[in-house]
This record gives structure tokens, C-alpha cells and sequence, in this order.
């Protein structure tokens, strides 16, 4: 991932979805890491479930805040 592009949150596919939902309707644009779907399409298998969000460093306090409030 470039350096202007920072982790927000990682976790599973549903709380994945919900959240990219939220940062959406604040004008928000995620970039989503799914490890576990490049691994399926290179052929390799992996049992992780996990989904990573990333947004530009210049929305990363806005979206951790969002982010916060979602899971609290």
C-alpha cells in the first residue's frame, strides 16, 4: 500500500461492510485489502477472513473517529 494510504481497521467481513458503508455516506472513499481473495485467485489457500480498510492520511482522524463511534 502507498505511504498516503493508512490502515484504519481490520477485521471481519461484516463489520468490513458496515463500515465502508459509513465512511461512504461521509464522502469517504476506502480502499479495501482482502489477503484472503488475492490468495484464492493466485491458487493458494488461506483461511483468514480478515479484511483490511484504508483511507487517504488526509481523511485518517475523520475516519477513526467514525470508525470509533461505529464499534463503541
Amino acid at each position: 500500500m502507498q505511504p498516503d494510504y493508512l490502515c484504519v481497521f481490520h477485521g471481519n467481513h461484516i463489520d468490513t461492510l458496515n463500515i465502508i458503508d459509513f465512511l461512504k455516506k461521509i464522502d469517504i472513499t476506502p480502499i479495501i485489502k482482502n489477503e484472503s481473495e488475492s490468495a484464492r485467485l493466485a491458487g493458494f489457500g488461506i483461511i483468514d477472513y480478515q479484511k483490511k480498510i484504508y483511507v487517504h492520511k488526509d481523511e485518517y482522524a475523520k475516519a477513526e473517529k467514525l470508525i470509533k463511534s461505529i464499534l463503541q
